[in-house]
């Protein structure tokens, strides 16, 4: 086994501490802000989320690890954070069978078929019958009755045409919707008659009668062959609608610009939109542009930082996106599209750059940013308070590491569907932030200079050591 230099041993060991130092999480009481969290929670635990306004992104950092959730004595609530969702209702379609009808011919020529839906098994109000039937080529007219407690049949709506057109496009219709003023309570008994149930139809084949004399043809005849086709029907469902509610990610909000100055850079062909924004969380540039019928190249740039030993402009900057602005109003032609979608970014600053060519620069009117919108979820008790802490110090020197918490019992009722409160955030209060007094070895391993000069020196008695040991190698036999 090789044997380690002692010098090797320490410099690994100061390298480790140094790590551990630059890890290290502050203290949550080194949060400058304070915002109640008002909530309506009866009952027991319950989830709650609220939702991440610009006031606080604008003073958090990326990712935000410096955003805590503290009860009222100031003890940090396990979280989650999350893309902001909500709730959309939509109708959802749901049918049954209807099992035993009972049919009666009728002395004109139609038909009556009634049918008796159980409201115990089926405890919903119907919105209508769909008839099930394997023909083609087809109308037929349908009504529908309703027997009420007098005993008397109530028509519910009026006549529904049921027709397929399939020999001329496809186009089906055997639904039987009935009006939504006119809606029954579940269950009852109800009755369908089809007027006039056999369809006569046209046959493809034709009957031809020819008289001959001899060998001449004296007349010819020709009779075309109707079928009568009985409405032959497979089964009746009947259905009726629910609103049911899905959740799915919240759209993109806008967020605030501080302020934007266009410059144009003529030797250049160019535009220059710069952007001030305030740290919001940022997915989309978008431009209000006076002019119309026109397309330009553009992307967005996030200028490089000014470094301690050269200048941002000496660095070329980042793109962060690109895309072909155009508006095109001509004639019935519309289409627009003035976005410019960039990764999930916080720069204090963008710019727009706009690529005219030969072509005149755009009338630049405004600038819109869009972002992502996020939420906190967390599991609250009633009768306790609860506030938001966030903002870092920027005196302290380590960074806030994102917070690790046990999070089972959050991500088990999210995934079984279970809607959280929705919470509203108060005013905000700035706390006194009193720094915190580290230890000497802290405050020593956090002197750059010192630790600089500790490695350079060990690395010279390491390369001394080495010379040594090749030195007493080649003295030896």
């Amino acid at each position: 086994m090789t044997r380690r230099s002692p010098h090797f041993r320490l410099l690994v060991a100061i390298l480790s501490a140094v790590g551990l130092h630059q890890a290290h999480a502050a203290p949550v009481d080194q949060l400058r802000y304070r915002r109640p969290v008002a909530v309506d929670a009866s009952g027991g635990e319950d989830l709650v989320a609220v939702r991440i306004d610009a006031e606080v992104a604008a003073a958090t950092e990326s990712g935000f690890p410096d955003l805590r959730v503290i009860d009222g004595a100031g003890q940090e609530v396990s979280r989650i954070l999350r893309r902001a969702s909500v709730v959309k209702m939509r109708s959802v379609r749901r049918s049954f069978p209807v099992h035993q009808p009972r049919l009666k011919p009728l002395p004109g020529g139609g038909l009556e078929i009634e049918l008796t839906i159980d409201p115990e098994k089926d405890p919903h109000s119907i919105n209508g019958f769909r008839i099930e039937t394997p023909l083609r080529n087809f109308e037929q007219r349908v009504q529908v009755h309703r027997l009420d407690e007098a005993g008397i049949w109530e028509p519910i709506g009026s006549d529904t045409l049921l027709f397929d057109y399939s020999q001329y496009m496809d186009t089906r219709q055997v639904d039987v919707p009935l009006p939504q003023e006119q809606r029954s309570p579940a269950g009852g008994t109800w009755r369908i008659t089809v007027d006039e149930p056999t369809i006569e139809q046209q046959s493809a084949l034709s009957e031809v009668v020819r008289t001959l004399e001899g060998s001449a043809e004296t007349s010819r005849k020709e009779k075309t062959i109707v079928e009568r086709q009985p409405f032959r029907i497979d089964s009746i469902q009947a259905w009726h609608v629910d609103d049911a509610a899905e959740i799915k990610v919240a759209d993109g909000v806008e967020r605030p610009i501080v302020k934007f100055r266009v410059e144009e850079q003529p030797e250049e062909k160019r535009t220059r939109v710069r952007v001030t924004s305030d740290r919001q969380p940022t997915t989309s540039l978008r431009l209000s542009v006076a002019d119309r019928n026109f397309g330009r190249p553009a992307r967005v740039e996030a200028p490089p930082p000014a470094t301690r030993n050269r200048e941002a402009g000496s660095r070329p900057p980042q793109v962060l996106g690109s895309a072909r602005m155009h508006r095109i109003d001509l004639r019935g032609i519309n289409s627009e599209e003035l976005a410019i979608t960039i990764p999930e970014s916080r720069f204090p600053d963008f710019e727009i750059v706009i690529d005219n060519a030969d072509s005149q620069p755009l009338e630049i009117t405004g600038v819109t940013a869009l972002g992502p919108a996020y939420e906190v979820v967390f599991l609250a008790r009633p009768g306790k308070a609860y506030r938001l802490a966030y903002g870092a110090e920027s005196a302290i020197n380590q960074p806030f590491a994102a917070p690790q918490y046990d999070t089972v019992a959050i991500d088990a009722a999210l995934a079984a569907g279970k809607l959280p409160l929705e919470a509203t955030l108060g005013a905000a209060e700035e706390v006194a932030v009193v720094p915190v007094e580290r230890p000497w070895l802290a405050r020593l391993l956090g002197n750059p200079w010192l630790i600089g000069g500790t490695i350079l020196l060990l690395a010279v008695l390491l390369g001394f050591s080495l010379f040594s040991a090749a030195k007493r190698l080649d003295g030896g036999p």
